[in-house]
Protein backbone atom coordinates (compact mmCIF):
# COMPACT_ATOMS: atom_id res chain seq x y z
CA UNK A 1 0.00 0.00 0.00
CA UNK A 2 1.61 3.43 -0.99
CA UNK A 3 0.46 6.24 0.75
CA UNK A 4 1.31 9.90 0.03
CA UNK A 5 0.85 12.00 2.95
CA UNK A 6 0.91 15.92 3.85
CA UNK A 7 2.31 16.22 7.38
CA UNK A 8 1.85 19.81 9.02
CA UNK A 9 3.37 19.98 11.96
CA UNK A 10 3.78 16.17 12.60
CA UNK A 11 7.35 14.80 13.04
CA UNK A 12 8.50 11.57 10.97
CA UNK A 13 8.11 9.33 14.16
CA UNK A 14 4.44 10.39 15.11
CA UNK A 15 3.57 10.09 11.35
CA UNK A 16 5.20 6.85 11.48
CA UNK A 17 3.47 5.08 14.11
CA UNK A 18 -0.07 6.79 12.03
CA UNK A 19 1.21 4.94 9.07
CA UNK A 20 1.56 1.67 11.17
CA UNK A 21 -1.79 1.96 12.67
CA UNK A 22 -3.18 2.69 9.39
CA UNK A 23 -1.83 -0.38 8.07
CA UNK A 24 -3.41 -2.28 10.60
CA UNK A 25 -6.78 -1.63 11.16
CA UNK A 26 -6.68 -1.67 6.98
CA UNK A 27 -6.23 -5.61 6.97
CA UNK A 28 -8.68 -5.85 9.41
CA UNK A 29 -11.26 -4.48 7.62
CA UNK A 30 -9.83 -6.45 4.63
CA UNK A 31 -10.27 -9.61 6.59
CA UNK A 32 -13.60 -8.82 8.07
CA UNK A 33 -15.02 -7.74 4.55
CA UNK A 34 -15.59 -11.37 3.32
CA UNK A 35 -17.75 -12.28 6.43
CA UNK A 36 -20.07 -9.18 5.86
CA UNK A 37 -23.82 -10.86 6.58
CA UNK A 38 -22.21 -14.32 7.66
CA UNK A 39 -20.11 -13.70 10.50
CA UNK A 40 -21.80 -11.41 13.24
CA UNK A 41 -20.42 -8.67 13.93
CA UNK A 42 -18.22 -8.75 10.93
CA UNK A 43 -19.84 -5.16 9.91
CA UNK A 44 -19.53 -3.51 13.32
CA UNK A 45 -15.55 -4.32 13.30
CA UNK A 46 -15.50 -2.73 10.14
CA UNK A 47 -17.16 0.34 11.39
CA UNK A 48 -15.32 0.74 14.53
CA UNK A 49 -11.52 0.51 12.00
CA UNK A 50 -13.26 3.49 9.65
CA UNK A 51 -14.16 5.43 13.25
CA UNK A 52 -10.33 4.66 14.26
CA UNK A 53 -8.82 5.40 10.84
CA UNK A 54 -11.03 8.94 10.97
CA UNK A 55 -9.19 9.38 14.60
CA UNK A 56 -6.16 8.91 13.05
CA UNK A 57 -6.17 12.32 11.41
CA UNK A 58 -3.61 11.62 8.55
CA UNK A 59 -4.23 14.45 5.45
CA UNK A 60 -5.21 13.30 2.50
CA UNK A 61 -6.54 9.93 4.07
CA UNK A 62 -9.84 8.83 5.30
CA UNK A 63 -12.77 6.37 5.79
CA UNK A 64 -14.36 7.10 2.82
CA UNK A 65 -11.20 6.31 1.03
CA UNK A 66 -10.82 3.01 2.58
CA UNK A 67 -14.55 2.49 1.84
CA UNK A 68 -14.11 2.61 -2.04
CA UNK A 69 -10.86 1.15 -1.87
CA UNK A 70 -12.58 -1.90 -0.32
CA UNK A 71 -15.91 -1.37 -2.54
CA UNK A 72 -17.21 -1.32 0.78
CA UNK A 73 -20.72 0.63 -0.54
CA UNK A 74 -21.49 -1.92 -2.54
CA UNK A 75 -22.20 -3.79 1.14
CA UNK A 76 -24.04 -0.91 2.23
CA UNK A 77 -21.47 1.96 3.77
Amino acid sequence: MLYITIAMGVNNEELAIKMEKLQEYETRIRNERRFVDIKPYSHNIITLNLTMIEDLEIEGISGLDIIKKYNLDSLGW
